[in-house]
């Protein structure tokens, strides 16, 4: 296998209540916008990130080697109407709002999981404070495979490796 440099956008939880090990390995930045986008347009991720104490690191690989891991929950805003603005710490430390308090139609948490708070709820990731270094070197891109060190072979896209 070439040693390709490329990043890893891992979305996990650890195996328990839930479970969740995705892995979107890209070649752009760009790319990675918009998967974590996407990740982040589902409330049951919002409530993985926020009840769950998932994971959420873009990890940068230069050459087949992890370089970097960078945790993005200090960068993530989640904005719901009604609500003070919820901003992490980082895993698991969710700041701004306590999910179990009662509101009218429930817990925050209960109607993350269901799906509930549809036009009032905002993501906002502040790109411009993460330093992600440039790739060097041949980069991966489709029809490509990687090696993430616990995983080999894993293709370029998105993989669950729990699904």
């Amino acid at each position: 296998m070439t040693e390709l440099s490329f990043y890893d956008l891992a979305f996990g939880v650890s195996p328990g209540g839930a479970r969740m090990d995705a892995h979107f390995i890209r070649g752009t930045l760009d790319e990675v916008k918009a998967d974590l986008a996407g990740e982040l347009a589902e409330e049951i991720n919002l409530y993985l990130l926020c009840w769950y104490g998932a994971e959420l690191t873009l990890d940068v690989y230069q050459h087949g080697k992890r370089e970097q891991s960078i945790d993005l929950h200090p960068f993530i805003t989640i904005a719901i109407d009604g609500y003070p603005d919820i901003t992490f710490k980082g895993p698991g430390e969710p700041v701004g709002y306590d999910f179990d308090e009662a509101a009218d139609g429930g817990t925050l948490s209960d109607r993350m999981f269901m799906g509930s708070l549809g036009d009032a709820v905002r993501v906002t990731v502040d790109w411009s404070r993460i330093e992600v270094p440039p790739l060097i070197g041949e980069v991966a891109g489709w029809d490509d495979e990687v090696d993430l060190g616990d995983y080999e072979s894993v293709e370029y896209g998105m993989t669950d490796f729990e699904a």
